[in-house]
């Protein structure tokens, strides 16, 4: 129990019994050392509720606002667009597990995922905190249009080995009926070779920051893309799914027309599409 609750509860106590103390000696007939007791009894008592509605500010705060090291990321080029990220997660300590493992992506960012589940505001108060996974790296490029035109590589860390969405994270959770909400959260940053990155868990996501120790990772964030942008013309042909694919529908423009009495009414055209092709 943090100390900020410690030393409000003990005054507070003092504070009480020197009140009730001195009330008593005021049904006793002894009114001088009785209201002076009554006197300090409540302002002891006062400044215990105000050193404690301070501590509660500064609690709710630094457990609002908590972010635990969950991960490093270590980049290393070995290609045009080819990166090795070497990941070691942090055990429930905070610390490094000593454990490396590569995962070959490409791209221009590299994403960490997993799986979040948030608790309301005040169980996080009392202590209460987030439960995450980082269970996937993935890379992408700076414009979207590349994304969609080159293959990128996503690899499953060894955090979650269920194929339930949570079930990683264990079901007791569920039980206590303090969830917030429960989601995906992921974080990205621009690649370079050299560059480092730490993973960290807040209340309710997945963030991954520049290690401040590393100059290449922060000369990144003043940077749009780490070598200018890769231009890439827009994917238009048929979607590749598991179920088969999936035709490729162009954003179309929508005109209006004005009707005689001057209300402008939408008129819907027909959306553009790409046949796919014959097998």
């Amino acid at each position: 129990m943090s100390i900020w609750w410690l030393i409000p509860a003990f005054v507070g106590l003092v504070g009480i019994l020197m009140l009730v103390g001195g009330i008593a000696k005021v049904f006793k007939a002894n009114f001088g050392g009785g209201i002076l007791r009554v006197l300090f009894g409540g302002l002891t008592l006062a400044g215990a509720m105000i050193v404690g509605l301070i501590g509660l500010n500064l609690q709710t705060y630094a457990q609002l606002s908590k972010e635990r090291l969950a991960g490093q990321v270590v980049l290393k080029q070995v290609g045009d667009f080819e990166f090795t990220a070497t990941i070691d997660l942090a055990d429930d300590q905070q610390k490094l597990r000593g454990q490396p493992v590569d995962y070959q992506i490409t791209g221009q960012r590299v994403h960490v995922e997993g799986p979040v589940v948030k608790f309301k505001p005040w169980a996080n108060v009392i202590g209460l905190d987030s439960l995450f996974k980082v269970n996937e790296v993935y890379g992408t490029y700076v414009n979207p249009n590349c994304t969609n035109q080159y293959p990128t590589r996503r690899q499953a860390t060894e955090e979650c080995k269920t194929g339930d969405f949570f079930g990683c994270l264990g079901q007791s959770w569920q039980m206590l009926n303090l969830a917030d909400f429960s989601h995906t959260s992921a974080s990205g940053q621009l690649m370079a070779d050299g560059a480092i990155y730490d993973i960290y868990a807040s209340q309710d996501a997945i963030e991954l920051k520049p290690n401040p120790n590393n100059k290449v990772a922060m000369d990144l964030q003043d940077q749009v893309a780490p070598r200018g942008p890769l231009d890439c013309d827009p994917v238009t042909s048929p979607v590749g799914t598991p179920s088969g694919a999936v035709e490729f529908r162009a954003p179309t423009a929508t005109p209006q027309s004005t009707l005689p009495d001057g209300i402008v009414q939408p008129q819907v055209m027909p959306q553009q599409t790409v046949p796919a092709p014959n097998n």
